[in-house]
């Protein structure tokens, strides 16, 4: 009995050709959930989750032996010595099979489509691998977290290869009869910038010009709505040349895709750019990312505050942002930082210098970056005399107090200016606030995937939720756990997850020799009032980083009230959050960030009892 399985599309099972019906509703889960995750095992708590969603029955696990004894019944015996690499797992070996408290179903690239994609894929067989295609992968399951993720996988897998192929078909000068193709993939992923590219440059090999501007159009606004942001710059100069009838340039074999449009002629002269690298492993946070865009396009009163835990990505995500909104900036981006490399605040006179450099001050009267004495002995009037009648976007990093950021403001004209910062600076009135929370726990397992290679996620994702848990989902720790694991490429992840949660000091395994994060921690530790600075390490004596008023008033050693002023400080310098929903006093839920609790943990048996806590 030959039995095949299609998951690239809507579940289906094939025996010997005809189609069988794969049983219950609950059957059907737990299959799609181990062929989705094949050849690799899925734990038995995430598949009684799948099933039951939470509430479970009492009988659940029961349950889940009886469904997997269903399947074993439906996926046959094994195919016996005439096996191979496109046959099942081989004689002998049962093909799902318990392991270490999961199930594993194995399986073979004849035996599922999506392996068989992923094989003609990897060979450049584009236009084989797409025809496995049936509609979304498993399409049905959207309402099961647990395949509904690795179904996403599969379809941003698809676009990919779709892609690639679209770009092999103009290549070949193909392009308008991969219109109608093109066209009804796009309109299912109307947001996807190169695809959208493509399907403009194949409209304008079919000599349909005004239909590939019609696309932008549609793009742009969708962006807008959607996402509060512009069409990427290379999008933008591609529209440009098409309005100016310049024909499409074809990008050289191997090009990256992101410089995949036609660039018709040299650009003018760049504006002023200080921006550092967009950071090549951004992950997700798309809801801030629009918020902060729509706080910085929308007109008056152009000043964000991106607020947020230490470690928490809000210098990221301000780069981030800034590189997306070149086209709203034509006359600069610029980042400064107000503090060096020991931490300490950079003179104002510095700072300004830093951006002067950077603008055209002092082109008339000397090399780049001088200063004409004449127009530039003030830096703070010279600064203002250039933001005058221009529109910039100004990023200030990692301030602490409000006069910092005041003359760095713009005082007349259209420039725009975000501020990292912990504290909320509330002083600086007009201010839109952007909080910054940690990651999600499927923002944090694909930022790990991006550094340490997805399928090394893929193969125990289960062991990689684990991971970044054990960093509290902070981007700092998970980067930090990323750049050890990439290092540490012989170790599983099984193994380095059970090192995280067991007796080691959390930062000595994140930081090594490297003190660079303690010195943060103990510098954003520091500086606070004398209160607030041992209250942080007294809260180390606590068995968990979430707690309540009682637990944190005894630990303080004082009254409820002088513990709520004290907590409310370290809200303020965004050291401590609150989880879950408002309520009373005593029955908020503080909790504090997974690497200030190590530090404080660390420190808490050497400093706990030095300094009583009082406040004002």
């Amino acid at each position: 009995m030959a039995v095949r399985f299609g998951i690239l599309g809507p579940l289906h099972v094939l025996e010997n050709g005809r189609a069988v019906d794969p049983g219950s509703r609950k059957q059907q889960i737990l299959l799609a959930a181990l062929l989705s995750h094949a050849n690799t095992r899925v734990s038995a708590d995430s598949l009684v989750e799948a099933l039951w969603d939470d509430a479970p029955p009492r009988t659940a696990r029961k349950n889940l032996q009886v469904y997997v004894s269903g399947l074993r019944r439906l996926a046959g015996p094994d195919p016996g010595p005439e096996s191979g690499p496109d046959s099942g797992p081989g004689p002998g070996v049962t093909r799902i099979s318990h392991q270490a408290g999961g199930y594993v179903l194995h399986t073979a690239e004849g035996e599922l489509d999506a392996l068989r994609f992923e094989q003609r894929a990897r060979a450049g067989a584009l236009t084989e691998a797409l025809g496995l295609w049936r509609g979304s992968a498993l399409d049905g399951f959207q309402d099961i977290p647990l395949i509904d993720s690795a179904a996403q996988r599969l379809d941003r897998r698809f676009l990919g290869v779709f892609e690639d192929w679209l770009d092999a078909e103009l290549a070949a000068g193909r392009g308008a009869e991969a219109i109608e193709r093109a066209t009804e993939t796009a309109q299912r992923h109307p947001l996807r910038e190169r695809l959208r590219m493509l399907q403009m440059t194949a409209l304008c090999q079919a000599g349909r010009r005004s239909e590939a501007l019609a696309v932008y159009d549609e793009l742009r606004q969708a962006l807008a709505h959607e996402l509060g942001l512009p069409p990427s710059p290379a999008l933008a100069r591609f529209y440009r040349s098409l309005l100016c009838e310049a024909g499409p340039v074809r990008p050289r074999p191997g090009q990256p895709a992101e410089l995949r449009s036609p660039v018709p002629r040299p650009p003018r002269a760049a504006a002023p750019n200080l921006l550092p690298t967009d950071p090549p492993a951004f992950t997700g946070r798309a809801a801030p990312v629009r918020r902060l865009a729509e706080v910085l396009t929308g007109g008056a009163g152009r000043l964000a505050v991106v607020t947020g835990p230490l470690g928490a990505g809000k210098t990221a995500l301000a780069v981030h942002t800034a590189h997306r909104l070149a086209e709203h900036f034509p006359d600069g981006r610029l980042f400064v930082r107000l503090r060096g490399e020991d931490g300490r605040p950079r003179p104002l006179e510095d700072v300004l210098r830093q951006l002067l450099a950077a603008t055209a001050c002092g082109e008339r009267d000397g090399p780049a970056g001088a200063l004409p004495a004449a127009e530039c002995s003030d830096p703070r009037w010279a600064w203002q005399l250039w933001l005058t009648g221009r529109r910039a976007l100004v990023v200030v990093d990692d301030a602490r107090r409000e006069s910092e950021v005041r003359p760095l403001l713009p005082e007349a004209g259209e420039s725009a200016v975000v501020v990292t910062a912990r504290p909320r600076l509330i002083g600086l009135e007009g201010a839109h606030r952007v909080w910054l929370p940690p990651f999600t726990a499927d923002e944090a397992v694909e930022f790990l995937g991006r550094t340490i290679g997805a399928e090394r996620v893929d193969a125990d994702r289960e062991s990689a939720a684990r991971i970044v848990r054990a960093t509290g989902l902070l981007p700092l720790g998970v980067r930090l756990v990323a750049d050890r694991l990439a290092f540490l490429r012989h170790v599983p992840l099984g193994e380095y997850g059970a090192r995280l949660s067991g007796g080691r000091a959390l930062l000595d395994e994140l930081c090594g020799g490297d003190p660079l994060v303690r010195v943060r921690l103990a510098e954003s530790v520091g500086e606070l009032p004398e209160a607030a600075h041992w209250a942080v390490l007294r809260l180390g004596l606590l068995a968990r980083p979430v707690f309540a008023l009682d637990r944190a008033a005894e630990v303080l050693d004082c009254d409820r009230g002088t513990a709520v002023r004290v907590l409310e400080d370290l809200l303020e310098a965004s050291l401590l959050t609150v989880t879950g929903t408002e309520g009373l006093a005593h029955t908020v839920r503080y909790e504090m960030p997974a690497l200030l609790y190590a530090y404080a943990r660390e420190r808490a048996g050497r400093t706990a009892d030095r300094v009583p806590v009082h406040h004002g």
